[in-house]
């Protein structure tokens, strides 16, 4: 008590409290104002990490609780629903035989649409939701598997198909044959230069780009409306280059993944002399891709070595933790679900689909693909999430199919995404 205050009756010394109370509120209130004491009117004192890390999760987001619930509500599900699509020609009789799916993509813009690559050198656009086959691509005289399908996304109508024969064409599904017929030559409308070994192909924002890899060191840069092969760029990895991708929106950005260990960054604007920056794995890549915001990259690597990188600098933003098999040909493949809420990762080795929260890394659930019609386990050898819901497709082969194990069990399963 002041001296001041000890000659006060208690109600004049009520009263003097709550003026200096008023007057020290009006302090803290000026000096916020005028005098930072703290970065960002920030009330607490924070560490730098936990800042960077909620910016980058987007925790401060109006979002974020939403997706942490959903995130919450996928980890606590039941298994989900699983069930063949390429066997819908037994209902509907458009095709009478029995598919080989390789390589598949859903529709951009039409949520029923999807393409479907086999190994007999077929492309079968089906609508997944009805069971229709809408058209058919069959590359008269070839027998060759499709490992890369490609949607334009300035004309939703065409597509793009690479076989590992190296052929590379352009489709109009519009004039195409609604239903499979043997024997039946499918004319394309863009007849590209033949890439050795093609493993991968990928269209940039603006369709105007193909950009092509395969199991060499080199990779080709196509025009979409003649065919013509614009740059060829040699000795790029030390290794194969798996896969090469481009941005989702800069038409001169992509990526390459190689089983040198390297995933590397290129801009064409720079005439793709020296990467933009190199980020190592401990295994071979076998896959890169964008986020559909271009943020960042899903890396995955020989063995469930699954990482997601920040797109401008190739750091590390998650490490998903995925436990190795130990085996040296357990190719992995990890794609983007609900934009980039979720991982979906599976590997050539094993029967599971691993879903991963794509903001915290946590695993949320395991999905088991088993065969119950032959009660065998379905190993997973594609990829992809439904970009319109939560749904995923892989393409698979059942271990009863002649497993002999190592490279021998398909020559294909360390090719493409």
């Amino acid at each position: 008590m002041s001296p001041i205050s000890s000659y006060l009756s208690p109600e004049a010394r009520m009263e003097h409290s709550s003026e200096k109370e008023a007057k020290t509120e009006m302090a803290e209130t000026v000096f916020s104002k005028y005098y930072e004491y703290l970065p960002y009117n920030r009330l607490h004192k924070e560490s730098v990490h936990s800042v960077l890390s909620f910016r980058e999760k987007g925790a401060k987001n109006q979002c974020f609780f939403t997706r942490s619930i959903c995130a919450a509500k996928l980890g606590s599900c039941v298994q989900p629903l699983v069930y063949p699509i390429t066997n819908v020609n037994q209902t509907t009789k458009e095709v009478d035989k029995r598919l080989r799916p390789r390589q598949f993509e859903y529709h951009p813009s039409d949520a029923g649409l999807m393409a479907v690559g086999t190994l007999d050198g077929e492309v079968i656009v089906l609508n997944h939701e009805t069971g229709n086959v809408v058209s058919c691509v069959s590359q008269y005289g070839q027998i060759n598997g499709v490992l890369g399908l490609c949607w334009l996304k300035q004309h939703p109508s065409k597509l793009l198909v690479g076989s590992d024969n190296g052929s590379l064409r352009l489709y109009d599904i519009s004039n195409t044959q609604p239903k499979v017929e043997e024997n039946v030559k499918c004319n394309s409308t863009v007849i590209f230069d033949d890439f050795e070994l093609l493993t991968s192909v990928h269209v940039n924002s603006t369709d105007d780009l193909c950009l092509t890899s395969g199991y060499s060191k080199k990779i080709a840069i196509y025009d979409i409306c003649s065919g013509q092969r614009l740059h060829l760029f040699t000795d790029m990895h030390r290794e194969p280059i798996n896969v090469a991708k481009f941005a989702n929106h800069s038409p001169n950005t992509f990526v390459t993944s190689s089983f040198d260990r390297d995933v590397k960054m290129w801009d064409l604007r720079q005439k793709a002399k020296r990467p933009c920056y190199t980020a190592s794995s401990s295994r071979g890549n076998v896959m890169v891709l964008f986020s559909h915001d271009d943020l960042y990259l899903l890396v995955s690597a020989v063995d469930n070595e699954v990482k997601q990188l920040l797109a401008v600098d190739g750091r590390l933003q998650t490490d998903f933790g995925i436990v190795s098999t130990g085996s040296f040909h357990n190719y992995t493949r990890s794609y983007y679900m609900n934009g980039r809420d979720y991982i979906i990762s599976g590997s050539c080795e094993e029967p599971i689909i691993r879903v991963c929260c794509a903001q915290t890394g946590r695993r949320l659930t395991d999905i088991s693909l088993k065969d119950t019609a032959q009660g065998s386990s379905i190993l997973v050898q594609s990829l992809r999430s439904d970009p319109f819901r939560v749904n995923l497709l892989s393409s698979s082969r059942s271990d009863h199919e002649g497993y002999k194990g190592g490279l021998n069990i398909c020559p294909s399963y360390g090719k493409g995404g």
